[in-house]
């Protein structure tokens, strides 16, 4: 439960705060959206197609906005802006895997989306990564790969790999 406020909470505040190239379809399906008008977001965004569009549709369909509640339609949408290259729906999909939310409990690929969002340089991916690679869930256990995805979350300022890497480094 409290992981779905989390990612709904998450969700609005990203999709508020798309900006890119998209197209004329996105503006108008994320304008209607914004409104609560969701039949027509959800037409205008369909017909977009982006990333950014499969994003704000996962969302709908994620919290029921506009349609029934359907995890199974909200991942299908997730994973089309994921695989189009979308940082924060790469993370968002390896957070359900690696959870177990609407889908299988699956770490392998909850390693695979946390390290695509960790190499375009996502400050939480490389932390979920740096810590798989620590206790070897989803991945071999590898410190030194731990370390190097940690260090790199910890760069960012991300405050729990900093503590994790001084223990690490006190052992």
């Amino acid at each position: 439960m409290k992981h779905n406020k989390l990612f709904a909470a998450v969700c609005l505040i990203l999709c508020c705060t798309v900006v890119g190239t998209a197209g004329a379809d996105f503006k108008t399906g994320l304008d209607a959206y914004q409104r609560k008008e969701y039949q027509t977001a959800l037409k205008e965004l369909k017909a977009d197609g982006g990333a950014d569009a499969s994003y704000v549709l996962s969302v709908m369909y994620f919290r029921g906005e506009g349609v029934e509640p359907n995890k199974t339609e909200a991942l299908k949408w997730l994973q089309r802006s994921a695989e189009k290259g979308l940082v924060r729906a790469q993370y968002n999909l390896g957070m359900m895997y690696d959870k177990g939310d609407g889908v299988a409990r699956d770490m392998a690929a909850a390693a695979k989306w946390y390290r695509r969002a960790a190499e375009k340089g996502h400050a939480q991916s490389q932390f979920n990564l740096g810590l798989m690679y620590t206790n070897g869930e989803g991945v071999e256990k590898d410190k030194q790969e731990a370390m190097k995805w940690l260090r790199k979350a910890a760069r960012q300022g991300h405050g729990k790999a900093r503590k994790l890497l001084k223990v690490m480094s006190e052992k």
